[in-house]
């Protein structure tokens, strides 16, 4: 079996040899720094936080935060053995595909596509309410339209896409530092001032982890860690991939869990175990940009309101670079039109995939604003089933991984991922149903309009099945490549 493996591999590694792919030159900390942009730690602190203490376990939401890392690493040692023995780009839609078969594989394809597209367009919309409510509140400017604003990002974002992947890594990291100092900076000032009534740790207590909802605590919890596994996305654009990857993608989940679980502590701290409760139920909207004036000062409170709209334009451009390479990647396999395949020349980059997703945002953007759907409204309810999709996708990829592995074992040595995987598969599946049941939490919409929601993306995904299926009946050597196979 081992020795197919090798056959197959190598003959993978032939092609790759013979075809045009994306180039790069990202190191550890560009890689860890564009992935974890991708997740927004600023709007998680400002927006995600205080929901989390909320509706979920209240107190105990730190520790929901830190398990649900542990769930995450998990399911990134299963993920990082698969690539390490596939060895090709591709994310999730080439992992569920070499695990689960070709019609799953392009079902989960489209899954994620939808998932991150989506995830594109509430960062657009979150992105132009932020800098509107910056230039109104902090310069005295003008108010503008969020839509001008966020077709403004479009633009810049679909600009650098053109590029080659490093230089979009820079001004990541650019954004990204300046968001883990103001973070840093409020978690310092809570603790040594004291927080509200000396520091506690009632968060760890069995209580406190165990009240409220913890099932909505820990499927709140996994949403934070969107876009881990893009590192395995960026597998051509890295210097020696073997060992950046694994290095960088641990590195994420340890910053996501470390960095939201201790700001969530000191967001508790800064109003008390007992006040806390009452902070968010009064003031749910600026919760954490108060906490931040009280223990931080009026400068970074200016700052913060700033950087919500920084980090919106961080997680936008990363959130294009991932969804440009999806894009690309299907159009590598003949799935959507080759030319998306095709990288640019001089800065082996997506760049048709990049112009294309940023002609097809602007397209849905307008249709949103020719409908005049409510901008906040249009941020929940977007964020909401990018949340749902990225629940989807982390089922199956934990599933195909454990097969997968299972499958294809030397020596034993793939059965602890395998089985890690297959836990995590598990967990999920539960977070998956909760999700569903929940749906209305998720996203705020009821109604026709939450059967609309969870029909979109169900749907996609089946459609990508009925294609593969119609692919292996008209067009085989189509349906031979799907995922990058």
């Amino acid at each position: 079996m081992s020795t197919a493996s090798e056959a197959a591999d190598a003959e993978v590694a032939s092609n790759s040899a013979s075809t045009p792919g994306l180039r790069g030159n990202m190191g550890v900390l560009e890689l860890i720094f564009t992935v974890v942009a991708y997740n927004g730690p600023v709007v998680v602190f400002l927006g995600f936080i205080p929901v989390s203490v909320l509706l979920g376990n209240g107190i105990g939401t730190p520790v929901a935060f830190l398990v649900c890392g542990v769930i995450v690493a998990m399911l990134a040692v299963g993920i990082l053995t698969m690539s390490a023995r596939l060895k090709r780009p591709g994310g999730f839609y080439a992992l569920i595909t070499a695990g689960l078969g070709r019609v799953v594989g392009l079902g989960s394809g489209f899954a994620a596509l939808t998932c991150y597209f989506v995830a594109l367009l509430s960062a657009y919309a979150l992105g132009g309410i932020a800098l509107d409510t910056a230039i109104v509140e902090i310069f005295d400017g003008p108010h503008v339209a969020w839509w001008v604003w966020a077709g403004v990002m479009l633009v810049v974002t679909s600009v650098l896409g053109h590029f080659n992947i490093s230089f979009s890594s820079r001004v990541l990291t650019v954004f990204l530092a300046c968001e883990l100092l103001l973070m840093i900076a409020y978690d310092i000032s809570v603790l040594a001032k004291g927080g509200a009534r000396g520091i506690g740790f009632d968060s760890f207590t069995p209580d406190q982890v165990f009240s409220g909802s913890v099932s909505i605590a820990f499927l709140f919890g996994m949403g934070l860690f969107g876009g881990f596994e893009a590192t395995v996305i960026f597998r051509d654009e890295v210097r020696n991939p073997e060992r950046t990857i694994p290095v960088a993608t641990y590195g994420v989940v340890a910053l996501l869990a470390g960095l939201y679980g201790v700001t969530a502590w000191c967001f508790i701290n800064s109003y008390g175990a007992v006040a806390v409760m009452d902070a968010v139920n009064k003031n749910l909207v600026t919760a954490s940009t108060d906490s931040i004036k009280q223990y931080t000062g009026e400068f970074a409170y200016d700052a913060a309101v700033v950087m919500l709209f920084t980090s919106s334009f961080a997680l936008a451009l990363a959130a294009h670079n991932i969804t440009a390479r999806y894009v690309f990647n299907l159009g590598a396999d003949g799935i959507l039109p080759r030319r998306f395949g095709r990288p640019h020349e001089r800065h082996a980059s997506p760049h048709r995939a990049s112009l294309a997703l940023g002609a097809a945002a602007a397209l849905v953007l307008g249709g949103f604003v020719i409908a005049k759907v409510p901008e906040a409204d249009l941020y929940a309810r977007l964020a909401g089933l990018y949340s749902y999709a990225f629940v989807i996708l982390l089922v199956l990829v934990a599933l195909a991984i454990g097969v997968y592995l299972l499958r294809d074992r030397v020596h034993g040595k793939a059965v602890g991922p395998a089985v890690a995987s297959l836990a995590a598969f598990l967990v999920l599946c539960v977070v998956l149903v909760l999700a569903t049941s929940n749906f209305t939490l998720l996203t705020g919409a009821t109604g026709t309009m939450k059967n609309v929601l969870i029909t979109v993306i169900w749907g996609v995904t089946l459609a990508g099945g009925a294609l593969a299926l119609h692919l292996r009946r008209n067009r085989a050597e189509v349906y031979q490549s799907i995922g990058r196979q």
